[in-house]
């Protein structure tokens, strides 16, 4: 017995859709649809319909094919999804509730109820319909992807991560199932992850301009600008007007110590987007980049006329305020900073600079504690134990250091302070490099094995909380400098050194302290040039002492000089010889390093070149710094200018050496 003829016709329509060849099929079905009035017929028509965008028509035939067939479950999930794509989300979810009240067991009608939810934010009703689709099929990848993106959307990245994983299991290659994950990875700092899968995401969809600027931006979180770049740049030449990818390069090449190339690019957005906030923003600060401070004030405040919440135009305004000198001002901006954004770590880091510069200490040692919270600070070694600065009555106290050598050696003068408050034995975890200075320094009972873990019963404890836990509100409390004593047989060695390499008096120099490389790390630099050409004519032997020398400066120093300058940049790796030579050193001229710290241990005074703005510990103006009696404080301009500064200390150095 032969097949009927509409039976066979709606196969081949069947095949030929699976074949997508959607014009045959949708021909072949019209003709049944007319003919035989056949709601099957309707339904597979408006299905081609919708696959072929046109969604007026899906509607009309997925109502045919009701009308002829009431409880048809199928044309009415059809006709839902057709009104979702029409932003008719109600009537959606009411075509496809009704589809499920038909067939509860119907997977596609939850999956797309879940989608009608999403579009709307339902997105607790979304993931249960989502959840609901999987359970009837659970090899369904699409509710899976959907199901991953809606907790992303709802901020659940880690739920989010495992449906993205799931969905990569069941179809290696679902499109945008690694990028979706790269993103939910993203949202929880997890960026070597997110990057993997963002290249994975490439692979297979290599124009995909999206996924390489979140690839760039993931680059850019690890701190890997020129990686960054490439991004943005391969995003642009794929879409020449893609604004996200244009603004981000801007920021990379920011961070890659490049403004004038992050000025082009603002420049260029702000043609595509001349009244955008963020655009003015990354302007703003490539042009504090190239010091160009007014106009960069201007683009900020322009972009506050546009947004005046927006917390990041008032926090760099309030940078490019501070590196003015105008403190009140930049207080004042990063206060509203603070007032938009409760949590902006940075506006409260830079904020306690200030107050801390200008001897505000209570102020500024409650705000010095958000330096943890920044974007990329240090994880802290232990949580520290809770503690108001009562009497600890013999308390065991527990003390690690999270911040650089220059740090440590800092704030360990306060352990002497801990002790009034009635501390019992004081172990301290140091840095290796620093140990056995400490322990002849006898400022704790006890250094700690690098691997060595808090007791439970012991105050755990960061140094660099002690101010503020101690109370330090005025400069007359301000503890001594740690005294640090250097072996006699290293000073017995440095003293030979120094002797086969010239006549006193001997003069240390350094000119360029911390690291352009990273974020969040102050750096400090005096030009060599302009400060050699000072140190030429001065009538003692000069010695090297910069860490991290580059090619080229030392010949180019001694150049200017016109004499000798003896390279003992290595000592900088022997933190006992270095020691011993500070301490033999008639005088010593450099920027704010480790080296001064050590120096300040000797109980030998310094010359500091201090930028501008200045870094808290020299405070906002004065010859002197409480921090450091003796040593003299020369201060860069605010306009950049060193000249100043420079004859002081030609001036300063040339009257102490003739005495």
């Amino acid at each position: 017995m032969s097949t009927p003829p509409t039976i066979s016709r709606k196969q081949r329509a069947l095949e030929l859709l699976k074949s997508n060849r959607l014009e045959e099929a949708k021909s072949l079905c019209e003709e049944v649809a007319r003919t035989e009035n056949n709601a099957g017929a309707w339904y597979l028509l408006g299905t081609i319909h919708g696959m072929l965008g046109n969604l007026q028509e899906a509607e009309t035939c997925s109502h045919r094919a009701i009308e002829i067939r009431p409880d048809y479950a199928e044309a009415r999930c059809n006709l839902g999804t057709t009104l979702r794509l029409q932003r008719r989300n109600n009537e959606a979810i009411a075509s496809l509730r009704e589809a499920l009240r038909l067939k509860p067991d119907y997977p596609e009608a939850h999956h797309n109820l879940g989608m009608a939810f999403a579009a709307e934010s339902r997105r607790d009703e979304a993931i249960a319909g989502f959840r609901e689709a999987i359970r009837l099929r659970p090899d369904y990848a699409e509710a899976h992807c959907y199901l991953g993106a809606t907790l992303a959307a709802s901020g659940l990245f880690e739920e989010a991560s495992a449906s993205f994983r799931e969905v990569i299991r069941l179809q290696p290659r679902y499109p945008g199932a690694h990028a979706l994950l790269g993103n939910a990875l993203a949202e929880q700092e997890l960026f070597k992850a997110a990057i993997e899968n963002y290249r994975h995401a490439l692979v297979l969809r290599p124009d995909d301009v999206e996924t390489l600027n979140n690839l760039g931006n993931a680059l850019l979180e690890l701190d890997k600008p020129q990686e960054a770049i490439d991004c943005y740049q391969r995003a642009l030449q794929l879409q020449p007007g893609y604004f996200s990818a244009l603004q981000n390069l801007s920021i990379a090449y920011l961070d890659a110590r490049q403004p004038e190339k992050a000025e082009a690019c603002s420049r260029r957005a702000f043609q595509l987007s001349p009244d955008n906030p963020e655009t003015l923003t990354n302007l703003g600060s490539a042009l504090v980049g190239q010091n160009q401070m007014e106009e960069a004030i201007a683009h900020y405040r322009q972009a506050l006329a546009l947004k005046p919440d927006h917390a990041g135009a008032h926090f760099n305004l309030g940078n490019a305020l501070r590196a003015q000198g105008k403190f009140e001002d930049a207080i004042n901006s990063y206060q509203k900073a603070i007032a938009i954004d409760a949590d902006h770590a940075d506006a409260h880091c830079n904020l306690s600079l200030i107050y801390l510069a200008l001897g505000w200490f209570q102020q500024g040692w409650d705000e010095y504690q958000w330096q943890w919270r920044r974007k990329g600070a240090p994880s802290r070694l232990f949580a520290p134990s809770p503690w108001d600065g009562s009497d600890l009555d013999g308390r065991e106290v527990f003390l690690y250091v999270e911040q650089g050598l220059g740090d440590e050696l800092f704030f360990l003068r306060f352990v002497t302070r801990l002790r009034r408050q009635g501390a019992g034995r004081i172990t301290y975890l140091a840095n290796p490099k620093i140990a056995s200075l400490l322990k002849r320094a006898n400022v704790c009972d006890d250094i700690a094995a690098p691997e060595e873990k808090p007791s439970k019963e012991s105050l755990v404890l960061s140094v660099g909380d002690l101010p503020r836990l101690l109370g330090m509100k005025r400069a007359d409390e301000i503890p001594p400098s740690l005294r640090l004593t250097p072996l006699p047989a290293k000073l017995a060695e440095m003293r030979a050194r120094l002797l086969a390499l010239g006549p006193p008096p001997y003069l240390g120099v350094t000119w360029r302290g911390g690291t352009k490389k990273k974020k969040n790390v102050l750096y400090k630099e005096c030009p060599l040039v302009p400060m050699a050409r000072v140190l030429r004519g001065i009538p003692a032997t000069v010695l090297v002492l910069q860490r991290e020398l580059l090619a080229g400066e030392v010949a180019s120093f001694e150049q200017t000089l016109g004499k000798k300058a003896h390279d003992l940049s290595a000592l900088n790796e022997d933190i006992e010889a270095l020691l011993a030579l500070l301490a033999l050193l008639d005088d010593y001229v450099g920027v704010s390093n480790t080296n001064m710290h050590l120096r300040a241990g000797t109980d030998k005074t310094a010359r500091v070149l201090v930028p501008a703005p200045p870094e808290w510990r020299w405070m906002a103006e004065g010859k002197e710094s409480p921090w450091f009696p003796g040593f003299s404080v020369y201060r860069q301009g605010y306009d950049g200018n060193w000249d100043g500064a420079l004859r002081e200390l030609e001036n300063d150095l040339r009257r102490s050496l003739a005495e």
